[in-house]
């Protein structure tokens, strides 16, 4: 019994996972910047939304807007079409990055989901929500890794490492100015630092390692370590 709701929780995962991800229905009437998007037509794109009297700049505002019954918009395409420099392109006309489809997943699950790489970068540097979750709690890695996109998980897991070791050093930064705390009155819980948030969390006891005089220190690390 156990096994048979198993497959079919497994089912229903993976149905969900193709409606959200599948390929999207064409638009009824034909829009110049889905062409251009899908393409990866980055001029023509920018031709459309920089030029008042192109003849195509209303069709195409009203296409960024619009979703379809999971809640993708044309972004979803573009990113399982991994044109990167097109998202990045649009990114500059106010697009939000961290839309959610109506079950949660954002554009970094959909890239994650095709194995787009490069796109999961942009994504990334463009400050998408690495740790944005889907109705079944999982994050963009998760979805790498059920699709065995192995150098998306890689990716990822590296993307989370550097955001949590930029939060922590952001935690530092603002102790240190805490007018208190830098003439020496740390209390207990100051002296207690979570490195991570999240799923994982662990607390390191900063009391044995640094004191006030130490903080400073750890403010100028290399600049290829954020």
């Amino acid at each position: 019994m156990e096994l048979v709701e198993e497959k079919e929780s497994a089912a229903s995962m993976e149905a969900s996972l193709q409606e959200d991800f599948g390929p999207q229905e064409e638009q009824a009437t034909f829009n110049p910047l889905l062409r251009a998007a899908l393409t990866g037509d980055t001029e023509r794109v920018q031709q459309i939304f920089d030029d008042p009297e192109d003849p195509d700049r209303e069709k195409a505002t009203e296409l960024l807007t619009e979703k379809d019954i999971v809640g993708r918009d044309l972004l979803y395409a573009t990113c399982m079409a991994g044109k990167s420099d097109v998202i990045r392109t649009l990114a500059k006309y106010g697009v939000d990055l961290k839309d959610k489809t109506a079950r949660g997943y954002t554009l970094l699950h959909c890239a994650a989901a095709w194995g787009q790489l490069e796109t999961l970068k942009t994504l990334v540097e463009l400050e998408a929500d690495i740790y944005a979750t889907t109705f079944r709690g999982e994050k963009a890695r998760d979805i790498a890794y059920r699709y065995e996109q192995a150098e998306c998980v890689e990716f990822l897991d590296w993307a989370e490492a550097k955001q949590n070791l930029r939060m922590f050093i952001a935690q530092i930064q603002a102790t240190i100015t805490d007018p208190e705390k830098v003439q020496g009155k740390l209390n207990k819980e100051d002296k207690v630092v979570s490195c991570f948030e999240g799923p994982g969390d662990y607390k390191v006891d900063c009391s044995k390692i640094w004191n006030v005089q130490t903080f400073p220190h750890l403010c100028f690390l290399p600049s290829d370590w954020l």
